[in-house]
């Protein structure tokens, strides 16, 4: 598996890290703190100037990390089915929205209804307080939420007519996962090669991401929200893999569903007195860190870390997904802690100090800064 690979890369190139308190610092851009040479073994480094580095703001953002914080794919989102009313299409209404081109939601006092698009009134503006399309072909209606009052709920066609409906139960058994035969023809000799893949299905004739480049999994499985560590309120949560990549792909009442990245690491960090923690959700970029760490060099083991509990420090949790697992930490003076877990038929648990060259630590900051601050924009 390819982050397998890329966890035992980490594990081999960084050779250790040591974690330091959170007591404060200056929080200045820069300053002069102590690192040591990669090629040195002295427990006292020399003194030398760091290269500026600075906070990583977006962390101030992130309040409680979320695994499912980088979606990629939503099978049906209620604003692509709405649009705002610039021109009021009818006389003696006010409308606001317009949903699939086809309904008109209208509104009067603190109430709204619904028109056809004849403007003829399909349903009166006199109980809901809000319409909204919530899946494909079928709409919730909402009382005053000050009342607490459950949701009325109708589906709705091409053609403008709608009909009430029962509220619908969410049953997680209608999803299931199947494995499917597919064919690969080889260059050599003309021969078709076959392969196994896992998909979800929500009907026979429905497939989960088909028709995108999410369907075709390597292995699927159910979770939990809490193993997967998620606030977020779906029906149903499952985990996919593919060429060593993963996703969740989670499902709500309507069995509408969301794509998320999965992943891969998680990020500690503190610069003077900001302190902020995320996870690596792209694949492209923990490939990106791993080129980084790699570019590190070798170190030497030392037998004991820095006195100085008030420096910076970055801690890196690798491996995520795989058997093969470690907790590094490095901090801005260069000395280092690795814990190392492996798991499996082999299980070790090896625990090491060493020095990284004086800019590992900045490269690292930079890194978290640049690179990751581009999954929680996007």
């Amino acid at each position: 598996m390819r982050a397998k690979r890329m966890a035992a890369a980490l594990v081999t190139v960084v050779m250790g890290l040591t974690l330091f308190g959170c007591s404060q610092d200056t929080g200045n851009d820069s300053g002069t703190n102590t690192t040591s040479s990669g090629k040195e073994t002295k427990a006292v480094p020399d003194v030398v100037e760091l290269k500026s580095y600075k906070f990583p703001e977006f962390l101030n953002d992130i309040k409680q990390p979320d695994v499912l914080s980088s979606p990629v794919y939503v099978s049906f989102a209620a604003a692509d089915h709405m649009k705002a009313v610039v021109e009021q299409p009818f006389e003696g209404y006010t409308c606001t929205e317009m949903i699939g081109n086809t309904l008109y939601v209208f509104r009067e006092g603190k109430y709204v209804g619904l028109l056809d698009s004849d403007g003829r009134v399909v349903v009166d503006a006199d109980t809901y307080t809000a319409i909204a399309p919530c899946s494909q072909g079928m709409l919730v209606l909402s009382r005053d939420r000050e009342l607490n009052a459950p949701d009325d709920y109708m589906t709705f066609n091409g053609m403008g007519m709608v009909s009430m409906i029962e509220p619908p139960e969410f049953k997680e058994d209608k999803i299931s996962i199947e494995q499917e035969m597919r064919y690969n023809e080889t260059k050599e000799d003309d021969r078709e090669e076959n392969y196994n893949v896992q998909n979800l299905k929500l009907s026979e004739n429905e497939t989960v991401g088909e028709g995108t480049a999410y369907f075709d999994w390597d292995k699927i499985e159910a979770v939990t929200a809490q193993s997967i560590n998620t606030l977020r309120p779906y029906n149903a949560y499952y985990r996919a893999e593919k060429n060593g990549e993963f996703y969740y792909i989670c499902f709500d009442r309507f069995y509408n569903y969301t794509i998320y990245n999965g992943a891969y690491g998680y990020v500690r960090l503190k610069v003077g007195s900001g302190y902020g923690e995320c996870y690596i959700l792209d694949h492209d970029d923990y490939t990106e860190l791993t080129k980084l760490l790699e570019s590190f060099g070798e170190t030497n083991s030392v037998k004991s870390p820095s006195k100085d509990e008030s420096l910076d420090y970055i801690q890196l949790e690798v491996g995520f997904g795989t058997d093969d697992a470690a907790t590094m930490t490095i901090s801005a003076d260069g000395y280092c802690l690795t814990d190392h877990t492996a798991s499996g038929e082999q299980q070790t648990n090896n625990k090491y100090f060493s020095i990284l060259d004086k800019e590992s630590f900045v490269s690292l900051v930079k890194w978290v800064d640049q690179v990751l601050s581009a999954e929680y924009v996007r």
